[in-house]
């Protein structure tokens, strides 16, 4: 019997047609296997060239010596070359030849000592068939070989011209205004730190500008339309300040102008051009206004916050000591300014400190009848008396905590005390007590019934209790000012207008105006005895409101002589150091000479 081969194949017997097909011998089956096989590894090519063309980074495979073997199809999109135009040519045919130079170095350097560094993406510039630039990201794998196969590499590139553009406008962003497309605070804090580490920079300005009126002009367009405004804005700055070393934006509605110290003399007539004309925003001309504060550098400052703070202080003191809008207001750093701010804000603490821990009291003026000298009432003041024992005047405490917003809080308080004050004694009703009040206490829909629950608590009639305000309050009031003071005044209290004649209210309007009482100012008084037509003025204000029905109080009067001037007139009631000078509550409440009321 023949010895059967492993691969041998049987050749059919064919004596007898009839017994049909024969089995298959073993090398059939073999021929079988390796045709599944065959398939199977064809159809594993085609899947795999079909994931490999369809990742959109290019791949890339080239040899040691940097020689293209294949491409994928998004190699061929991203340079914009076929196939045949990148297989079996140098891989420096995707490179500028600035970057090609230190490919082939770097190629020839690594051969010798075994693999180029492999895993850390690098990035650099590449070159499309057009010519070009754009970065790209690049990681290399070397492809698992057999000894004696020559070493093969994949480079993975990725087109990074999307994600540096998204890079390079959030590192824009990051020191740019969006809007107007000039540097932004972060841009300007840059700005300034090259600048003070130069070895010797040159002397230059730092200008704080402040667009005004912003709250108005966002109220009355919106706030993308007040964006159109400041573009409109900072492109009059880039016009008129030309010259200028930076020009930038800061928070809001302030710019920074940074120009040669030589240039500094032109400042005013700059921002007298930037504000010349209106700016057209919704067919509307609109005038603005602004006021800077300047730092000199460097000798004013030695780092960029000390630049940015002193500049930003100086324009806070211009705003606070010229706030009437006109020809733009300027003012240079001086020293003081952060004294006095910071003694501001000591002060603001310190008023708040004072309320909650009660160190403000109420001391009483009295109100005379100078026709028989008789008291008819007095006004209450606030005076603050410190911990130590000192006294901080009225002029310094009270300015400030109206622009704090703490009055409101100070004159409910004082107002509490006269009203308790008066409970306990037996002062006269009919003598009332007049209390200092605020636009901001007003401003409180709620005011006129707390005063009417604060009333009930005490027992003290409406009547018993006057209300002072000042004329530029009760002038530029509100609607809903005007509706406090009326429901005030129809629930009994009467309303006074304090510092009468200075200079806020007309005459026509004044008929009109929601009061009872009319104090006329102490500088009306002062010269009377010298000057006629302080004379002559002192006696038509008297006599205006005396036409009008209004009650009249002469204020500040210290000598005999004015006493006598207002007996003449016809004024019965007045205050001042010539009759009485202001007490703590207690003492003038249980003073001999006060009023009392009935047994």
């Amino acid at each position: 019997m023949p010895q059967d081969g492993p691969l041998m194949r049987m050749a059919p017997d064919s004596s007898d047609g009839n017994n049909g097909p024969q089995p298959p011998t073993r090398l059939t089956a073999v021929e079988d296997k390796l045709s599944r096989a065959l398939e199977t590894i064809e159809a594993q090519r085609r899947q795999l060239s079909t994931v490999f063309n369809a990742v959109t980074d290019a791949i890339v495979v080239v040899d040691d010596r940097g020689i293209i073997e294949t491409v994928n199809d998004g190699a061929c999109k991203m340079f914009g070359r076929p196939s045949f135009d990148l297989v079996h040519h140098s891989v420096n045919k995707l490179m500028p030849e600035s970057v090609a130079m230190h490919h082939d170095r770097y190629i020839r350097e690594s051969r010798p000592h075994g693999s180029p560094a492999f895993g850390t993406p690098r990035t650099l510039a590449a070159v499309d068939a057009k010519g070009r630039q754009f970065p790209v990201s690049i990681s290399l794998s070397e492809i698992p070989r057999s000894v004696d196969e020559p070493r093969r590499f994949v480079a993975t590139i990725r087109d990074m011209t999307h994600e540096r553009a998204r890079e390079d406008r959030i590192r824009f962003l990051a020191y740019h205004d969006e809007a107007t497309k000039l540097p932004n605070r972060h841009g300007v804090v840059s700005y300034l730190e090259s600048y003070f580490a130069a070895p010797d920079p040159q002397h230059m300005l730092f200008v704080h500008i402040s667009l005004n009126n912003t709250s108005q002009l966002t109220a009355c367009f919106g706030i993308e339309e007040f964006e159109q405004l400041v573009v409109a804005f900072s492109q009059r700055l880039k016009r008129v300040f030309g010259t200028a070393l930076l020009i930038a934006r800061g928070f809001g509605n302030t710019f920074h102008v940074v120009m040669p110290k030589e240039e500094s003399e032109e400042l005013q007539s700059k921002l007298l051009n930037v504000v010349a004309e209106p700016i057209e925003i919704l067919d509307m001309a609109v005038v603005v206004d602004v006021c800077a504060g300047t730092v000199a550098l460097p000798g004013q400052a030695s780092n960029p916050r000390e630049a940015m703070h002193r500049a930003a202080a100086t324009l806070m003191e211009v705003k606070a000591t010229t706030p009437q809008p006109g020809t733009p207001r300027l003012h240079s750093y001086m020293p003081s300014i952060i004294d006095d701010m910071s003694r501001r804000t000591r002060l603001v603490h310190n008023i708040n400190q004072a309320i909650e821990g009660k160190e403000f009291s109420v001391y009483l003026q009295p109100k005379i009848d100078i026709t028989d000298g008789s008291w008819v009432g007095a006004e209450a003041l606030a005076r603050w008396t410190q911990r130590d024992g000192s006294m901080v005047s009225p002029g310094e405490f009270i300015p400030m905590a109206e622009q704090s917003g703490l009055v409101t809080s100070l004159n409910r308080y004082i107002l509490s005390q006269t009203l308790r004050s008066l409970a306990d004694s037996d002062w006269s009703r009919s003598a009332p007590l007049a209390v200092n009040i605020s636009a901001q206490d007003l401003s409180t829909q709620s005011f006129a019934n707390e005063i009417s629950q604060l009333l009930e608590e005490t027992g003290i009639e409406p009547s018993s209790l006057e209300l002072e305000l000042t004329e530029r309050d009760i002038v530029r009031g509100s609607d809903v000012i005007r509706a406090s003071i009326d429901q005030l005044r129809e629930l009994g209290v009467a309303i006074a207008m304090d510092d009468f004649g200075t200079g806020y209210s007309s005459l026509a309007a004044l008929a009109d105006l929601p009061i009872d009482i009319l104090k006329i100012d102490r500088q009306f008084l002062r010269r009377i005895e010298d000057r006629d037509t302080d004379r002559k003025l002192l006696t038509t204000l008297v006599n205006l409101g005396q036409d009008l029905g209004r009650t009249i109080v002469i204020e500040g009067v210290e000598t005999e002589g004015q006493a006598d001037f207002l007996r003449k007139l016809g004024v019965r009631l007045a205050q001042g150091f010539l009759f009485a000078k202001p007490a703590p509550a207690i003492a003038v409440l249980n003073d001999v000479r006060r009023p009392r009321a009935a047994a």
